[in-house]
């Protein structure tokens, strides 16, 4: 991607011009009812540290039409100071609350599914969860990710937020990429039943490039990492494409369709201030260019732009929008 300083045009991979520039999501928010078990995940056996715990400022609430309420937060950030961090909220006179995803499988789709950390040893760190009550789809399964094998425990905890724990098994990463605990977050899934749009609102409506296509065929008739029954397995498949503002795999968005599970469509409940995988948050550059845009393609504005305090960034300019199938996603930039 190049800027064309003059004209302030953005483009990317030759073909798409934008008037704005959109980052990979560097923070992504989890609505709790307590952040005590939260934070014994993501500190204790994560080894991140807590950079800052705050009142929420009432003008986002009030963004998210949530005049009465009021909140606190809690970001943690991994050791080296990594994007792809994690904001715990927990709100009071919120109205009623239940979970973005309720009672669901991995196969359901709706909202955010998950997020995705990199990990040394994948058992050690499944140990440590499940004695702290995270439970699994199915125990680490090691699988062939279109050439790269990783071993993937898919975990589910409190106010049900899942995890990704991934290690890397071929190529293996370097020394320097091996994290002690939890790597910073790398990438988010969202389950869908229609990728094709999907895929035209993140790459036609947005201008993401995708950074990896992938589709497995039938499943083994065996223990997979969502968690299908192995009787079931091969009737399914999975279609997998990961997309970035600039085609990377950091702060990139994976959309999966599991195609013959028939699963529930959640989309309703994916939605604030309900607990859970909340949203996430993407920096851009002429914020109020984006805006414009939307409005054009005709893409409605679940938040319209708002100004709040957004510790460590100070005072934002953020507005929001739903992905097709009821992500929540917020674009940021400095006030001037």
């Amino acid at each position: 991607m190049r800027a064309d300083r003059e004209h302030g045009v953005v483009v990317s991979s030759g073909e798409m011009k934008r008037e704005f520039e959109i980052g990979g999501f560097d923070e992504a928010v989890i609505i709790v009812r307590s952040p005590e078990p939260h934070l014994a995940c993501w500190r204790d056996v994560g080894g991140w540290v807590l950079q800052h715990q705050a009142e929420v400022d009432t003008r986002l609430l009030r963004g998210w039409g949530l005049p009465q309420a009021t909140g606190r937060e809690w970001r943690l950030g991994h050791p080296d100071g990594s994007v792809g961090q994690v904001r715990l909220m927990q709100l009071d006179q919120a109205g009623p609350q239940a979970d973005m995803r309720p009672d669901d499988q991995c196969w359901d789709s709706g909202g955010i599914f998950d997020l995705n950390v990199r990990v040394g040893d994948v058992a050690t760190q499944a140990t440590a969860l499940h004695a702290l009550h995270w439970h699994g789809a199915s125990p680490p399964i090691r699988w062939d990710f279109g050439g790269l094998i990783v071993k993937e425990w898919l975990t589910r905890g409190p106010d049900n937020v899942r995890l990704a724990l991934i290690e890397r098994i071929e190529p293996p990463l370097p020394a320097s990429g091996q994290p002690a605990g939890f790597g910073p977050v790398f990438n988010s899934s969202q389950i869908v039943r229609d990728m094709d749009a999907a895929l035209d609102f993140y790459c036609g409506v947005l201008g993401f490039q995708r950074a990896v296509s992938f589709q497995t065929g039938s499943l083994p008739s065996a223990a997979n990492v969502i968690g299908l029954p192995p009787g079931l397995a091969a009737q399914a498949s999975l279609d997998l494409q990961i997309v970035h503002p600039r085609g990377l795999k950091e702060g990139s968005i994976e959309i999966v369709s599991v195609n013959g599970a028939g699963g529930l469509d959640l989309s309703d409940s994916a939605m604030l201030p309900n607990f859970g995988m909340a949203l996430l948050r993407l920096p851009v550059r002429r914020l109020s260019l984006l805006a414009d845009h939307l409005t054009r393609q005709g893409w409605p504005l679940a938040m319209p732009l708002t100004r709040v305090s957004l510790v460590p960034h100070g005072e934002v300019d953020v507005l929001a929008v739903r992905a097709p199938e009821g992500a929540w996603l917020e674009f940021y930039e400095a006030a001037a």
